[in-house]
Formats: C-alpha cells, structure tokens, sequence
C-alpha cells in the first residue's frame, strides 16, 4: 500500500462529476427521521402526550356529550411517533383518566369506573396498536430501503452518494476529518488473467478489510470502480498512518481463493479538512492527486508525504 499527502498533479476525471442534489424535503425528512430514531426523544413525545391527555381529563364537557374521542388525538401522536409499546402506555393511561372522570361523576362506583376504563382501552388499544403497528412496520421498511440506498450491493459498504451526505453533515458540525482515496492496484491484470471473477473478489477483499480497520464512527465507501473512500473522524496524518498500516498488514496475510500466491495492493492518498480542502470534492481531488503521486513514484510503499505549508 502506498500513502501521500496533497502534491500538485492532475486531478482524476473521476472527480468532476458533482456531488448528488438533495432537495428541502429530503433533508427535512432525514433530520425527522434521525431525530425520532434517539429513545430519549421518543419518551418525550409520551410524556408530552400524556400531560395533553391528563389537561384533556380537565376540560369540561356539556351533558351528554361524550369528550372520550378527544384522547384518541394524543393516543395516535404518540403511537405513531414512539411506536406501538409506547401508544398502548398512552392509551391506557388515558383509559385510567376516562375512567377516573367518569367515577368522579358517579360516586367512584367501582363497577362503573371498570367498564368505562375496559371499554376506552379497547378503543384506545386497538387505535394504538393499529397505528403503532403500521407506523413500525412503515418505519422498518423505510430503514430498510434506505440502506439499500446508501450501500453498494457488491462490497455492502456505504456508496458515494452516503458518503457525500456524510461528509455534508460533518462540514456542518464544523468536525475535523480525514478522507482516505484508496484504489486497488493492477485490478485490469488481474481481470484478464484470472478472470472478473477474481478482480471481484479482490474489490470484496479490499473492502472488508477497510471495514474491519476503522471505528464505527468512521465510514467506508465506494468510489466507484476499483476506488474507495475512507472517512475518518478525528483524525490526524499520524492518525491515518496508524490505520493504513494496519490495512497495509491485513492485505499482505490475505489471499485470493482461486489465485494462489496473490497479494492484492493498493495506493492511497490522504487529504485532511481545513488544511488540504473544505469541501468533499475539495478533499477528493487532494486526495486523488495525493494517490497518483504515490502510483508515480511509490509503487509498492508505505510512505506519508506530508506536503509543505
């Protein structure tokens, strides 16, 4: 494996393509979607809906109108938005407070206060576990599609356009990030002597072992082709080096089924936000020119250039 830092060489055209769109309804959607995904903000929203239902307890009604259809409000926000465990709490709480109304009405009958709480629970239940159960199961499709959409389906690892995303969000957070290029050497050969097969598997290979190395909080993805990009949070050139010897070490033990004796490489160029780039494509193409300086000059090296400031 081969690493450097920014040189100036021509940057690939592999860089020119743009970065994907994303419209205002997406974003909104996908910071919805993340802020529901945090428990603590799911027991808020029941909190927040039984303080509703316990105010809705409050309010006076004329005679003989019934106020129970009021609590199917909060009981379906919070389903909904929480789940199904979290709607049938709601909904139960707020068949107690139906119940406790009508026993303030009645003397606190015992009987009374029984059926009316058993007969709103099994509408405020039945609403409850109808939507919680329609908005997981719409939820856990959507996750579902989602990954489908962010991962590549050859190395299952991110694809450009979530790495894109993910790059985006960092540059929000105003974080401090490293962006590996990596891209597999002499691929072309080995597809023509071994066969696709191979040159698949060594692309499969590359990117397991790139998965295995980094934290969770790292990301990996497909550039396209036989290329890859490495996201690293937090991260230094001592960093990097750190990371890209560890995946130098686990590709020179691996082999190749079917290819005996072959010991896939790869070069690598290295960009670091703020000093090398600001934006993705920015660091992209640091990057890219970085990983051409080291195929031109490095073949076969682990070598850090850390270019002059």
């Amino acid at each position: 494996m081969q690493v450097s830092a920014p040189g100036d060489l021509k940057v690939s055209p592999t860089l020119l393509d743009a970065a994907p769109q994303r419209d205002f309804k997406s974003l909104l959607t996908q910071q919805l979607r993340t802020v529901l995904e945090q428990r603590s903000v799911r027991y808020a929203v029941v909190g927040i809906m039984l303080v509703i239902s316990s105010a809705l307890a409050l309010v006076p009604t004329p005679i003989g109108v019934d106020y129970g259809w009021m609590f199917i409000v909060p009981v379906a926000i919070c389903a909904i938005a929480a789940g199904l465990a979290e709607g049938l709490v709601v909904a139960f709480i707020a068949s107690v407070l139906c119940a406790v109304y009508v026993g303030s009405l009645s003397g606190f009958s015992f009987g009374m206060v029984l059926g009316v709480m058993s007969a709103r629970f099994a509408l405020y239940g039945m609403t409850a576990a109808f939507l919680g159960a329609f908005a997981e199961a719409h939820y856990a499709v959507q996750m579902s599609l989602r990954r489908l959409a962010e991962t590549d389906p050859l190395t299952k690892v991110a694809n450009v356009a979530s790495f894109y995303e993910q790059i985006s969000i960092l540059e929000k957070e105003r974080a401090t990030f490293a962006v590996i290029l990596v891209d597999v050497d002499n691929l072309k050969m080995l597809n023509d002597t071994y066969g696709h097969q191979a040159g698949t598997a060594a692309i499969q290979l590359v990117a397991n072992v790139l998965r295995r190395v980094v934290r969770g909080s790292d990301q990996v993805a497909r550039y396209g082709g036989d290329e890859f990009v490495v996201l690293l949070r937090e991260a230094d050139h001592a960093g990097c080096q750190i990371v890209l010897n560890r995946v130098a070490q686990m590709l020179a033990r691996e082999t190749l089924s079917g290819v005996p004796g072959y010991s896939v490489k790869a070069s690598v160029g290295v960009a670091l936000s703020g000093r090398d780039g600001r934006t993705a494509d920015e660091l992209l193409a640091a990057a890219d020119h970085a990983m051409y300086s080291v195929k031109r000059t490095h073949k076969r090296e682990v070598v850090l250039h850390k270019s002059e400031a």
